[in-house]
């Protein structure tokens, strides 16, 4: 038992670290999610081109293709290094058919760079291709694996003389293995790769691929924000509790020091899981709802899913409860204590996220409302289950308070009949010893009166010493003679 109730004390410390940890980090990735939906998109349009492009010639459609892969992998690589660059087709821009340009990168609505691509099965007519003067204002890609057989066709063509040697000069300065820009490139993109992408399982299964790792890039990044942010704030909490404890002389500072890195360190797990898993439920809502009704309703339910927080409070009850179950799972509580554990971060999950909605809705600035909601929320919800009116099952607390219930009901049903039986018998005894004292009594006065009238100052001293007695007191003297002689007695002393 004393174990299941450690194990509460951290269930409700860490889950408001778990939740403020993963709401900031949300806020501070969105645009890492925008990328990342953007990726998944231009991933999906892999599988679109194979599909619309099912009936025409390889040797054509891979073009199509190459463009694409082109476009994903620059977009990933931006995702994975934080960049705001963006490539897209010019198909994709609506610019069907462009003169001189397949695939742009922007920054934002700024036209940074602009590349023609082209994708033959010889370098021979690759290099042919891309040396056309109308190109010449763009950056020129081709097959990865030809761009140093192009380049020297380029070398040889310009040293024999011919009268295309300056747009060979000009497009071999041109030349990449891949579009890039600034620190961001795609890598480049090879022909038979191409090829493959033209089959619509392959170019489902890339696309599938390209999305797997945008998703595990982003929640790598976003994990990496919720943990370091998890770990301050425990460790920022365990600082303060290790300090209160220090000034009342029960911890010492290397205790603290300790506890609090441990402290921090746990925060940082916890919050780094929460943090990159509320960004998988996102994309996982996303891609339900696209099934179903198609981009422009995942796109919408998505938006609404994370304006709402509740992928965080998702996220944040799933590793808490996976938590438990690993505690669990090693012995350290037991069957009881998992499901009171399971029913605290439920109900203080749920909690958080209709306050977190209500906060934010009451409070606009980004965050702020969310994150002041949702710890009123918290609060609301531990208070509901610690009471027991809501619940999985009954809280140790409210188990506790109820086993102590009966056992004082069944004390009290076994003492009430004794309780009874004992005043009755205390009531007759009482009645009893009043009823002989009150006769003893008017036998002592019907007697002090007789001798009064008959004056007979013995029978009265005697009746006299009978009621001194029933109030438990004694005459010092017990006839009339014995009297006299205490009056006349100098050396004592007589007190009226």
């Amino acid at each position: 038992m004393s174990k299941a109730r450690g194990t509460k004390r951290t269930c409700v410390s860490s889950m408001p670290v778990l939740h403020a940890a993963s709401l900031l980090a949300d806020a501070r990735t969105r645009q890492i999610t925008d990328m990342t939906a953007g990726v998944l998109g231009d991933a999906n349009r892999l599988a679109s081109i194979a599909a619309q492009r099912s009936g025409t010639c390889v040797a054509q459609a891979q073009g199509w293709q190459f463009e694409q892969l082109e476009v994903v992998k620059f977009n990933l690589d931006a995702l994975k290094k934080g960049s705001r660059l963006r490539a897209a087709t010019t198909d994709s821009l609506g610019m069907t058919n462009h003169e001189t340009a397949d695939v742009v990168i922007r920054e934002g609505r700024r036209k940074l760079k602009a590349f023609q691509l082209k994708s033959c099965i010889r370098p021979g007519a690759t290099a042919h291709a891309l040396a056309d003067p109308k190109y010449g204002k763009v950056g020129l890609v081709g097959p990865a694996e030809q761009t140093a057989e192009v380049e020297r066709l380029y070398r040889a063509r310009i040293q024999t003389g011919t009268l295309k040697a300056g747009a060979y000069d000009s497009a071999c300065k041109r030349l990449r293995s891949g579009v890039g820009a600034s620190n961001v490139a795609s890598g480049g993109t090879r022909y038979d790769e191409a090829v493959e992408a033209c089959k619509p399982a392959r170019a489902r299964a890339m696309g599938a691929a390209f999305g797997r790792e945008a998703m595990l890039s982003e929640a790598h990044q976003a994990g990496l924000e919720g943990g370091a942010i998890g770990a301050g704030l425990a460790g920022g909490a365990s600082a303060v509790a290790g300090l209160i404890r220090l000034a009342r002389g029960e911890a010492e500072p290397g205790e603290i020091v300790t506890q609090v890195a441990i402290d921090a360190a746990k925060g940082y797990t916890l919050s780094y899981a929460s943090a990159a898993l509320s960004k998988s439920a996102t994309h996982a809502v996303r891609a339900g709802f696209t099934s179903v009704g198609g981009s422009g309703l995942g796109t919408a339910v998505s938006a609404r899913f994370v304006k709402s927080n509740a992928h965080v409070a998702l996220a944040a009850g799933i590793v808490q409860c996976g938590k438990s179950l690993v505690s669990y799972l090693k012995g350290d509580i037991d069957e009881e204590a998992l499901l009171s554990e399971v029913s605290h971060t439920a109900m203080t999950g749920a909690a958080a996220f209709y306050y977190g909605a209500l906060g934010q809705a009451l409070v606009p600035i980004p965050v702020l409302g969310a994150l002041v909601g949702s710890t009123v929320g918290y609060f609301v919800g531990n208070m509901l289950h610690q009471s027991g009116l809501i619940g999985l099952g009954e809280t140790a607390r409210v188990k506790v308070a109820r086993e102590r219930k009966e056992r004082i009901e069944a004390m009290c049903l076994t003492a009430i009949p004794l309780m009874r039986a004992h005043r009755m018998e205390l009531e007759s005894l009482i009645e009893e010893h009043s009823a002989g004292r009150r006769r003893r009594l008017m036998s002592a006065f019907d007697a002090l009166e007789s001798a009064s009238v008959d004056w007979d100052g013995d029978d009265f001293l005697a009746s006299l010493a009978k009621v001194n007695k029933e109030f438990g007191a004694s005459l010092p003297f017990a006839s009339l003679d014995e009297f006299d002689s205490m009056m006349n007695d100098d050396s004592k002393v007589f007190v009226l």
